[in-house]
Order: structure tokens, then C-alpha cells, then sequence
């Protein structure tokens, strides 16, 4: 006889700042996968103080689907304030945060869902990034080689599309927001040994304009991350003997 196959329960976080041309679009490829590829689901819609009709419009998803939770910040907050606003009303085991502005292809997204609970931590990666700006290219490919010389896990992306373990995740102390709180979040959590697998994941045509990932404090916020997770090393915020007796990393997919 066939052991049934763990349920795929996700609380799947959407945050979007002034994204009213690109967020009916991400919520509508996320929408119709998590319906048919997941048995449980509920998304909270993250307005993170935006001055155009992107709250409004998450707002007609919601009066549409009843698993929808729509959160409005009267002013900008960043995406790990949103993130952990869900994390802790989160009723599934498990979250993953898609950004708001449709850069992530709904093939990817299809197979992160399909992967949720292959094991505790489901870890996109970004195959063409080569198609996007040379500056961002470079800056994600040097994030990368930095942080596997500096921690040792060797993985193919650190900020891509993730699926966290919520029990776990609640636990840890991550003292990071913005662009540094999934790095933050994703390694504390590897720190601890728990499972993971790597899924391929392809971004959307990037449109032309300025990245906010390029500006001057994200670097500053960056290394203030990279630091803290240096001096804190191994981590202390959680009781290790409740880490399963199986933990450890899963090969890459």
C-alpha cells in the first residue's frame, strides 16, 4: 500500500509598494496554481503604504476569494515588516513570500508549489538572470559567491522565491528588514540543519528603469545582515534538541 503524501498547506505572503500596473497580474498567475496544486492555501496581500490603486485593487481579490487577507500600511514599512505581520497570523505550516511586482514566471511558482514539502525548506533559484540589467547580474552573482565562501552551504540563490518551515521560522531571531531579511531568515534557518531542495525558477522581462536593489543603503543593509549572522554564529535563539533527529541538507533538484 502507497503511504499518502504529506498535505501542501501554504500561506503564501504577496507585499507590493505602488505596483497597480503588475500586482492584479502576479495575483492572478498565483491564484489558479495554488488552487489546483495546493489542498489548502490563504494569501495575504501586503498594500505597504502605497499611494496608488494597488491597495484597491487587492481589495476587489479579496471581496472575490475568501482566503485572501488584505493588510494595508498607512506608510511604507518594508517586505520583512509585511512578511512577519503574515508569519504571525500564518494557519499553515508553511510560507513562502511571491513579490508583488510579477517578476517571477508562473512555471516557477508551479513548481515551488509542487515541491512544498519535499522537505522543510523548498529553495528556488533564479536560471536567467543573465537576461536581466549586467549591474544586477553581477550584484546577485557576488551576493552569492559571498555568502557560500562565508557560510558553506553552496547554494545556486539566497534571494529567490523560498518556502519556510513556520514552526521553525517563528523561533528565530531575524534581525533584518527589507532586502536582508530573507537572507537573514533563509540562513538561520540552514544554520540549524534542517532539509532542503533547490527548484529552478525564471524570472519575468525586467522592464527599464532603476533598481531598487542597486541603491546605496541596500549594500549598507546588507552587510549589517552578513555581519550579525557572523557574530551570531552558531545560533542560540532556538532549543536544538528539538531540531529533528533526520535534519540535514537534501541534494539540490
Amino acid at each position: 500500500m502507497t503511504p499518502s503524501r504529506a498535505a501542501k498547506r501554504l500561506t503564501i505572503v504577496i507585499p507590493a509598494l505602488n505596483e497597480q500596473d503588475k500586482i492584479a497580474d502576479t495575483i492572478d498567475g498565483v491564484l489558479p496554481l495554488a488552487r489546483e496544486l495546493l489542498d489548502d492555501f490563504e494569501i495575504f496581500l501586503i498594500d505597504d503604504g502605497s499611494t496608488d490603486a494597488t491597495g484597491a485593487i487587492m481589495d476587489e481579490f479579496a471581496a472575490r476569494e475568501p482566503r485572501i487577507i488584505v493588510h494595508h500600511n498607512a506608510e511604507r514599512k518594508g517586505v520583512g515588516a509585511g512578511f512577519e505581520y503574515a508569519l504571525a497570523r500564518a494557519k499553515f505550516d508553511a510560507i513562502t513570500l511571491i513579490p508583488g511586482d510579477h517578476a517571477f514566471q508562473n512555471e516557477g511558482i508551479a513548481r515551488m508549489f509542487k515541491a512544498t514539502g519535499a522537505a522543510d525548506i523548498v529553495i528556488t533559484y533564479r536560471d536567467n538572470q543573465s537576461d536581466r540589467s549586467v549591474n544586477r547580474s553581477i550584484q546577485s552573482h557576488s551576493l552569492r559567491f559571498i555568502l557560500n565562501c562565508l557560510f558553506g552551504f553552496w547554494l545556486s540563490d539566497y534571494h529567490s522565491m523560498i518556502v519556510y518551515p513556520v514552526r521553525w521560522l517563528r523561533q528565530i531571531a531575524v534581525k533584518a528588514d527589507g532586502y536582508g531579511y530573507q537572507i537573514c531568515a533563509l540562513i538561520s534557518l540552514l544554520q540549524l540543519g534542517l532539509t532542503h531542495v533547490q527548484v529552478p525558477v525564471s524570472l519575468n522581462a525586467e522592464l527599464k528603469g532603476s533598481s531598487r536593489a542597486l541603491r546605496l543603503h541596500t549594500y549598507f543593509e546588507l552587510v549589517g545582515t552578513i555581519v550579525s549572522l557572523l557574530r551570531r554564529v552558531p545560533i542560540r535563539d532556538v532549543d536544538l534538541d528539538q531540531v529533528p533527529a533526520n535534519a540535514g541538507p537534501t541534494p539540490a533538484r
